[in-house]
Formats: structure tokens, C-alpha cells, sequence
């Protein structure tokens, strides 16, 4: 911990020097790096991340669709009853509420960014599609919805609902912090907070989310950047880019103010509510018609659970050369995921208090997998309809820019300046929500796992976060952005087997609860 009365203890609280101190220096060392170096910077990243995706991609397929079998046997194990705390503890949130902070902290940007862009690719580039002699024609639409929810679908939600019941399980029944390494303790029990390998997790962890959440800020930046140009004409260089981060960066700090119970919650809740109006408009106003998206978003809820244990192992083995289409789509999102596990699993280990294991596996990986059907069958099934009878130029558009196709596609609606604008607030709460649960993550960490750090202590993880977005944005582009998540991230993929161990372990020497 800091000195007594020492400044840095004024300022931040009290924290664990022995975490703090060492990640800061080992940050400041790469972005100082990064700024004099940034094509030096830029390569080294990117030769990493393709020597571990095209090297590695079979093992990612393994560990993460093993994650996701690991937690459907949670759900129907005889330890579903179990909860996160003692037998009369009552959960912090209403149900509604704690589905729609685990949406907004994490993967928001992503899902609005993506809406458009990812089907279309899909659609013209998938193999699964080109093998079927369908690329860029309608029937190929329904099977590029299907690989992006593939992306975007429980096998991400797993790795952190595994994280999540591995860190909160200890800390709300045997009095343990909140931190990265409490997810180790039923390897290492109550050295999990003191050994080395416990240490070395929660520095993983600080550092990947920054890595992590860095790419989802940079993407956020650029849209909100596209946004602002195609609404009011605003033309954008490094310096506007700059200029958006910091507004972020304050909306941020007034949302951080008011804490967990009312700044991320009712931003979420509003996010949530606001994202579901915009997507009724797409189904009932867009040029797709309604029953068109209602049949493949049925469809979807088939071919997606019908296929999902084979498709989590496709490796390409059809061909003697593996295409990249693979390494750069799934094999890239479940390397991020995997940059995600500590702060998801982190920060919905904070906000899932007095809920059952089955509660919890239904909460964090089937709703939201039912919600994903819904927002990329009418997204992108709208994209797919639009694209391939010429109504609007959508995959030229995001071949040069992935996040103008939600603006295009709105923009040929009716009232689309309107939905326009709504997609660019949203984006922007979105980016302010991420931050807020990004750094309050990483401040509860370097806080000895303190439920709820101060104030300024989240304020400074906020801004590095924000930083290094903006950063790899100005400097190296989506590309370089792509290269940091993965990097930083792929490390905790072993943290992350090593927690369904854990979770086994503690689980294992539980008494289920008496039904």
C-alpha cells in the first residue's frame, strides 16, 4: 500500500504499490515507445498478432469452445442453486438492469460499429459463403448473419461469465477482494492475492484491459468522428479526434462521480432503451421488409444453436491452406474476448451479487445471445437486402471505412438524419459507459480490490485508456488498434483455463444447496 499520508494515498486512496507502480512503468515504456517509434511499433505489433493467429488459431478454437461447453454443464450442474453470496443475499440490480450494464460496459461500441459492416464482409468474403456460391448474392445473407452472431455469440459471454463466477464466488462468500487474481483461489486459496502467479495475473489484467478497451475507444472515436462529419459536415483531423476523447473523457468523469449504482446503470439502461427504438425503426421503416428480418431472425435462432458446436471448430481443414478469413474474423474476436476476460469478468463479477450459478449462466450468456439474434438479423439482414438489390452503395462504403455502413444505411430511411443522430448519441454513451466500467475495473485492482475506488484513482485509468485509443487511431489506424488488443490480450488466454479449474475446484468443495 501507499505511505501513510503520503500524497499518491491523498490523492488515489489507498493501493498496492507493488501492482500500481510496475504496470504504470511498463505502460509509460510503450506509449513512449509507440510515439517515437510508431512504425517500428507498428510492425513488431503486427508480426505478433499474425504469428499468433495463424499459428495459434486452432488452439483458440479449442480453449474457448471448451469454455462455452464448461459453462452450459454449470448451468445444469447440481450447483445451479448455489449463489454469489451468502443463501439470503439479494441481488444489487433488478434483472433488466444488470443485463444492460454487462451489454454497455463491454461490448457496445462494437455491436453498433460492426452492424453493418461485418455481414456485409461475411456476405462477400466468408469462406462459408463463397463455398456455398452465394458471395454478395440473398442467398448468402442468412449464413453471413449466422458467422457474424458465430462472432459475436455466447463463446465471448462464456469466457466472461467463467472470469466473472471465479472472481465474485470467493469474494462474496469467503470475504476475498475483487480482484483478477481472487478468480485463482480455488487453485491457490488464500494465497491467490500474495503469490507471484496472483500478482502476475492482475498486471495481465490491468494491462490487457487497457489494450482491450483501448481498440473498443478507437472505434468508438472514428464512428463518432464519421458521425459528426456526415450529420453537420465536420471534417475531422488528429486534433478533432483528440478533441472528441476529451469530451468523452468528461461526460466520463460526471458518469464516474456518481458511481456504479446510478452514473453506469441509468446511462445503460437509457443506451439499452435507445438502441431498441432504433432498431424497431430499421424493422417496421427500413427498405427490408419487416417480414423478411422476422423470418431470418427465426431462422437464425436455428441455425445458430443448431450449428454453433460445429462452427466453434471450423478450422478450414477443406482447404490444404488455411485462408485467412478465419484468423482475421474469429480467431481475431475470440483473441479479443480474451482481452476482454479480466475486465468483463471483473466488472460483472461487481454488479452480480445474490445471484444463483444458474441465474447468473442464463443472465450473462443466453439473454444476451437471444438480444444479439435480434440486433444482427434486422442489421444486417437490412444491409444484406439493401446491398444486394442496389439501393445503396453499402459494401463499397465500408470496405474504405467499416464505420460509415451504419450511417449509409440509415441515411437511405426515412427520417434517417433523425436515427442518424440517435446512432451517434448512442455511440458516444456507449464510448462514456466503456470507459467508466473499463477504469473502474482497473481501479478496483490496484485498489486492493476495493468495491468501489476513488473517484480520481478511476479518473486516471480512464484517461490512460482514452489515450492510447486515441493514440494507435492517430498513428497507426484500425489495423494497429487490432494488433494492441490482441498482443496484450492473448497472455490471459492460460489465466483463463486456469479459471474453469478454479471455478471447478471451488464448485467441487461447495455443499449444493438441499432442493
Amino acid at each position: 500500500m501507499g505511505p501513510s499520508g503520503g500524497i499518491t494515498t491523498r490523492l488515489f486512496g489507498e493501493y498496492d504499490r507493488t501492482l500500481f507502480w510496475p504496470v504504470l512503468a511498463i505502460y509509460t515504456s510503450l506509449m513512449i515507445y509507440a510515439f517515437l517509434f510508431p512504425d517500428a511499433m507498428g510492425n513488431t505489433l503486427s508480426s505478433i498478432r499474425d504469428f499468433l493467429i495463424f499459428n495459434f488459431g486452432w488452439s483458440v478454437l479449442l480453449g474457448v469452445g471448451a469454455t462455452l461447453i464448461f459453462c452450459l454443464y454449470l448451468f445444469i450442474s447440481p450447483y445451479g442453486d448455489l449463489k454469489l453470496g451468502a443463501d439470503d443475499t439479494v441481488p444489487d440490480f433488478s434483472f433488466g438492469s444488470w443485463v444492460a450494464m454487462m451489454f454497455s460496459c463491454g461490448l457496445g461500441i462494437g455491436f453498433v460499429f460492426f452492424s453493418v459492416a461485418e455481414p456485409l464482409t461475411h456476405l462477400y468474403e466468408s469462406p462459408h459463403v463463397i463455398d456455398m456460391g452465394q458471395a454478395g448474392q440473398a442467398g448468402g445473407v442468412a449464413k453471413a448473419v449466422q458467422i457474424t452472431l458465430l462472432d459475436w455469440g455466447m463463446h465471448g459471454w462464456a469466457l466472461f461469465a467463467v472470469a466473472a463466477w471465479a472472481i465474485a464466488f470467493p469474494a462474496y462468500r469467503y470475504g476475498q477482494p475483487l480482484t483478477v487474481a481472487t478468480g485463482l483461489y480455488g487453485i491457490l486459496g488464500d494465497r491467490c492475492n500474495t503469490s507471484i502467479w496472483g500478482r502476475l495475473a492482475n498486471g495481465l489484467g490491468i494491462i490487457g484491459t487497457i489494450g482491450g478497451n483501448a481498440t473498443m475507444i478507437g472505434l468508438g472515436v472514428a464512428s463518432i468522428s464519421y458521425g459528426l462529419n456526415t450529420l453537420f459536415g465536420l471534417d475531422l483531423g488528429p486534433v478533432g479526434q483528440a478533441l472528441v476523447m476529451i469530451v468523452v473523457i468528461i461526460a466520463y468523469v460526471i458518469s464516474a462521480a456518481t458511481g456504479v449504482e446510478r452514473g453506469i446503470k441509468l446511462l445503460s439502461q437509457a443506451n439499452m432503451i435507445m438502441a431498441g427504438i432504433i432498431l424497431l425503426a430499421i424493422l417496421f421503416f427500413g427498405h427490408a421488409p419487416a417480414q423478411y428480418l422476422l423470418n431470418l431472425a427465426t431462422q437464425q435462432v436455428g441455425d445458430y444453436f443448431g450449428q454453433v458446436f460445429s462452427l466453434q471448430f471450423w478450422s478450414d481443414a477443406g482447404s490444404f491452406e488455411q485462408r485467412e478469413w478465419l484468423g482475421w474474423w474469429v480467431v481475431f474476436y475470440w483473441l479479443w474476448y480474451i482481452s476482454y476476460i479480466p475486465f468483463c469478468g471483473g466488472f460483472i463479477a461487481r454488479i452480480s451479487k445474490g445471484r444463483t450459478l444458474r441465474e447468473f449462466i442464463l443472465g450473462v450468456i443466453l439473454v444476451p445471445m437471444v438480444l444479439t439474434i435480434g440486433w444482427f438479423s434486422i442489421w444486417g439482414g437490412s444491409a444484406g437486402y439493401i446491398e444486394v438489390n442496389d439501393i445503396a452503395p453499402l459494401w463499397e462504403s465500408v470496405q474504405e471505412k467499416p464505420e460509415s455502413g451504419i450511417y449509409l444505411l440509415l441515411g437511405s430511411m426515412p427520417g434517417g438524419w433523425w436515427l442518424s443522430l440517435m446512432v451517434l448519441f448512442n455511440i458516444v454513451v456507449f464510448a462514456v459507459t466503456t470507459s467508466d466500467s473499463a477504469s473502474f475495473f482497473a481501479a478496483m485492482q490496484v485498489s486492493n480490490g476495493n468495491e468501489n475506488p476513488k473517484v480520481s484513482m478511476r479518473l486516471l485509468w480512464g484517461v490512460i485508456i482514452g489515450f492510447t485509443g486515441i493514440m494507435f487511431q492517430i498513428f497507426g489506424g484500425f489495423s494497429a488498434i487490432k494488433s494492441l488488443a490482441i498482443v496484450v490480450g492473448a497472455p490471459f488466454f492460460f489465466v483463463g483455463i486456469a479459471y474453469m479449474y478454479s471455478v471447478y475446484r471451488m464448485l467441487t468443495l461447495t455443499k449444493p444447496k438441499a432442493t
